[in-house]
C-alpha cells in the first residue's frame, strides 16, 4: 500500500492544561493576552438536541450556529476535552477576540503547544444553546481539517445523555440515563485523566481498556505496539502511512486480527489492529462504530453500543 499522511483526530488532544494566571491588563492602552486558568463551563438553555449528522471520513459532523451565524460544520469528537475548537479561518471570519492561551498536547504528554483561547457568546446545537463558551484554536491541519470549521468536544454533553447513531445518521442529546450496566448492551466506563472515556474492549478472550475517540478517523482500532504484538493476528505487517497529532508524527503499521472485537455483547466491524497508538491505552475510532448507535451516559459513566435500527 502506498504510504499516506493521515491526521489523527482532535480527540487525541489531552485536556486543556491550566496556565498560570497573570495580573489583569491595564484599563487603557494595549491589552496583553491573558493566560487563564481552566475556563468555566458554559450555561445551557433548551431541553434536547435532535439533528442530522453526516460522516466525514467516518467522523460525525453536525451543523451548528456560532454567535448567531452559520450554519457551520463541526465534527463531534468524544475524545476532545472541553467544549469548542475553531479553525483559524472561522475565528477570523467571526471576528473572535483572543482572550487568553491554553496549553494542549496529545495523550503522550510530550511537546505541549500553546493555543489561542477565544470567548464565544453562543453556540446553538439543535435545540440546545450554550452561552459563554470558551473556544480554543483547532491546531490540526490536513484533509480532515479542510472540510470542517471546528470540533464540538465532550464537554457539551457532560451532563446529558448523548446518542450518536451512525446508521440513521442522527445525533440526540438531552436529559436521561442508561440502565445499570449488564455486561451485554450496557457497560461501565472510566475516565482517563478525568476526561477521556475509557471502555472495556474485548478482543478474543482478553479485555483491553481503550479510549472512545469519534474524532479519530485514521483506523478503527489503534493499540500500543506491545499490546498489538500479543493479539491473535495473521498475515504480514503492513506499513499504512504516517499519522500526525498536535505534537508528533507516527509511522503506522497494521496486522489482520483473527479474533472478534466487541464491547459487551456487540461485535464491532474491526478486522485489523494498527499500531502504535499515539499513547496508551489505545483507542477505537469512528470507523469501528460504522452501523452502530452509541449512547453515552457521561454523568453515570455508562455506555451502550448496539447495531443501529434503521
Amino acid at each position: 500500500m502506498k504510504s499516506k499522511d493521515l491526521i489523527l483526530g482532535a480527540a487525541l488532544l489531552s485536556a486543556l492544561a491550566p496556565l498560570q494566571a497573570q495580573q489583569p491588563p491595564p484599563a487603557t492602552g494595549p491589552q496583553p493576552v491573558m493566560r487563564m486558568m481552566r475556563p468555566p463551563p458554559p450555561a445551557m438553555t433548551g431541553e434536547r438536541a435532535d439533528l442530522a449528522i453526516e460522516l466525514a471520513g467516518g467522523m460525525p459532523v453536525v451543523s451548528i450556529m456560532v454567535n448567531g451565524r452559520g450554519p457551520f460544520r463541526f465534527g463531534v469528537d468524544t475524545g476532545a476535552a472541553g467544549y469548542l475548537r475553531v479553525t483559524p479561518a472561522l475565528a477570523t471570519a467571526l471576528g473572535l477576540a483572543q482572550v487568553g492561551e491554553v496549553r494542549a498536547g496529545d495523550p503522550s504528554g510530550r511537546n505541549p503547544v500553546t493555543l489561542p483561547l477565544y470567548r464565544v457568546d453562543s453556540v446553538t446545537l439543535g435545540g440546545l444553546t450554550y452561552s459563554g463558551v470558551s473556544a480554543s484554536a483547532l491546531s490540526l491541519a490536513g484533509p480532515r481539517g479542510s472540510n470542517i470549521d471546528g470540533i464540538v468536544g465532550i464537554g457539551f454533553f457532560e451532563n446529558l445523555l448523548l446518542t450518536i447513531d451512525y446508521g440513521r445518521l442522527r445525533l440526540a442529546a438531552g436529559r436521561g440515563t442508561l440502565p445499570a450496566a449488564n455486561g451485554r448492551d450496557v457497560v461501565d466506563f472510566t475516565l482517563d485523566r478525568g476526561v477521556l472515556i475509557t471502555l472495556p474492549l474485548r478482543i478474543g478472550d482478553a479485555v483491553h481498556p481503550v479510549h472512545l475517540d469519534t474524532g479519530n478517523t485514521v483506523r478503527p482500532l489503534a493499540l500500543p505496539a506491545e499490546i498489538a504484538a500479543a493479539l491473535p493476528t495473521s498475515g504480514e505487517t503492513r506499513n499504512i502511512g504516517r499519522a500526525r497529532t498536535v505534537s508528533q508524527e507516527i509511522v503506522i503499521q497494521e496486522r489482520d486480527l483473527t479474533a472478534p472485537v466487541s464491547v459487551g455483547a456487540t461485535r464491532l466491524p474491526v478486522t485489523a489492529v494498527s499500531f502504535p497508538s499515539a499513547a496508551s491505552p489505545g483507542a477505537i475510532g469512528s470507523l469501528a462504530l460504522a452501523g452502530m448507535a452509541v449512547t453515552i451516559d457521561y454523568p453515570n459513566k455508562r455506555l451502550r453500543i448496539v447495531p443501529s435500527v434503521q
